[in-house]
């Protein structure tokens, strides 16, 4: 087709430097007129482009040419069987809490605080007899409801009868492991994973196997080589803007993997917590959109949108949706009723959905400003990730020393995630991820402690390589 002769040349320019990261693109008319070809295959052409993260669109500012994601290390598998494989992995976990570039959350001052408390408000005022009885351990209906709707607006549509509420995304997480596997199974992650899969994996007594990511997304040639040798007994991803790299998986993955599971009958327990907050104008559809028997488990919540602390997220388990509803009935008494009325209600209002909009917006702000800033402060060789979504950046810098980083910014009290930590296998050593959830600058103008701290950073690097 011609729209892919065309893509593949875009690609082969920004590979010799004949086109550069972030350099902004011809419009689709004048890119239509530059090659002689219709408006249409100009359209199909950066559609491709972008699915496969070559390209990126921004709202009201037009196309622009994206850097290849930092190249991960391309290992092959490797079963991590107990917890004593993680006893020094853990104990590297920087100080929690302790600084705006570790923990991936957006900074107060993007949250709508006030909006939630008058949501609160309204909730107890008007359903307030509820809160003196046990919640529903399934889910308030209310808010089963909303975000059945606000999804559904986006073009994901799924019944509120299918939806488990549950204590945050990672309860959600923890649960369908244990509805999917038995202590002793192996379940597949993508490689870089986030901190805290891996711990709960291991804290549940399943065995972990890291599959690489590509440019493109996991290594799907790899994780069918386990399923068909049965291998795994389970897979546990990010799909949309996967932490720590920031990439999706284009429609064309997410559908593969959807069928993989449903051929070799393997779940995939999709951990999507970071799905709203896309630098993409529309809703990346999860993997579960394209699930025909029931093989993907849907997780997500609001804790990086509007508020951890409420601990209040969800589950789409598929056809694992009695077991799912059965563990969790033996084992809670559900979660808040005021928590989830009030939450119903922000949703329920269009508040959410306009909060989404507007944090989308400033977040993908950020982090441009963030890795424009690290690449004009940084050596050249330094690499650092071109994200889709999120509100972390991953960074490689070549020659990196992680242990003497470690101890300078344990003392310094600065806390970001060393790449090592996002392995089960020592690998990442060169890399390390920051938040860029909070400012750079005050609203006065001066510079923030993130900055401060960014700062301390960038002084730490130069000195080590």
């Amino acid at each position: 087709m011609r729209y892919k002769i065309l893509a593949k040349q875009f690609i082969n320019d920004i590979q010799q430097k004949r086109v550069q990261p972030g350099q902004r693109l011809p419009s689709l008319r004048s890119f239509a007129a530059q090659q002689e070809v219709s408006l249409t295959t100009a359209v199909n052409c950066y559609r491709y482009l972008e699915e496969l993260g070559w390209v990126r669109s921004r709202p009201k500012s037009g196309f622009f040419a994206s850097e290849p994601l930092v190249s991960s290390t391309r290992n092959q598998s490797a079963i991590t069987k107990s917890s004593n494989d993680l006893t020094k992995f853990s104990k590297r976990r920087l100080l929690t809490n302790s600084g705006p570039l570790g923990i991936s959350l957006p900074a107060i001052d993007l949250l709508p605080t006030e909006a939630l408390q008058r949501s609160m408000y309204r909730s107890i005022r008007d359903q307030g007899n509820k809160v003196h009885f046990y919640p529903d351990p399934l889910g308030e209906p209310h808010l089963r409801q909303a975000l059945s709707r606000h999804f559904s607006n986006s073009g994901f549509n799924f019944s509120e009868h299918e939806l488990v509420i549950s204590n945050g995304c990672l309860d959600a997480v923890r649960i369908a492991v244990e509805v999917t596997t038995k202590p002793g199974d192996t379940v597949a992650v993508c490689s870089p994973c986030f901190t805290t899969l891996i711990h709960l994996l291991v804290k549940l007594h399943r065995k972990v196997l890291e599959i690489p990511m590509t440019e493109k997304g996991i290594d799907l040639e790899q994780l069918e080589q386990h399923m068909y040798m049965r291998t795994i007994n389970a897979g546990l991803f990010n799909c949309s803007n996967i932490n720590p790299t920031g990439i999706s998986l284009c429609k064309t993955q997410k559908q593969k993997l959807a069928n993989l599971a449903t051929q070799y009958q393997i779940p995939i327990i999709e951990d999507d917590i970071y799905i709203e907050i896309s630098h993409q104008p529309t809703l990346p559809l999860p993997v579960y959109n394209w699930d025909q028997e029931g093989y993907i488990l849907w997780c997500s919540s609001v804790s990086k949108t509007l508020a951890a602390g409420y601990r209040v997220g969800w589950c789409l388990p598929g056809r694992y949706l009695e077991c799912y509803q059965d563990r969790l009935l033996h084992e809670s008494l559900g979660v808040s009723t005021s928590t989830q009325l009030a939450l119903a209600d922000f949703i329920s209002s269009g508040q959410y959905a306009r909060h989404l909009n507007n944090l989308k917006s400033q977040l993908n702000h950020q982090v441009n400003e963030y890795r424009h800033y690290l690449i004009k402060k940084l050596p050249n060789n330094v690499k650092i990730s071109a994200p889709q979504g999120g509100l972390v950046l991953w960074v490689q810098v070549p020659g990196l020393n992680c242990e003497s980083m470690v101890s300078k910014l344990q003392a310094m009290k600065v806390d970001i995630r060393l790449g090592q930590d996002f392995s089960t296998q020592g690998l990442y050593q060169e890399f390390f991820r920051i938040n860029c959830g909070w400012p750079l600058k005050n609203k006065d103008g001066n510079i923030s402690l993130a900055g401060q701290q960014l700062e301390k950073i960038i002084k730490l690097i130069h000195e080590l390589i």
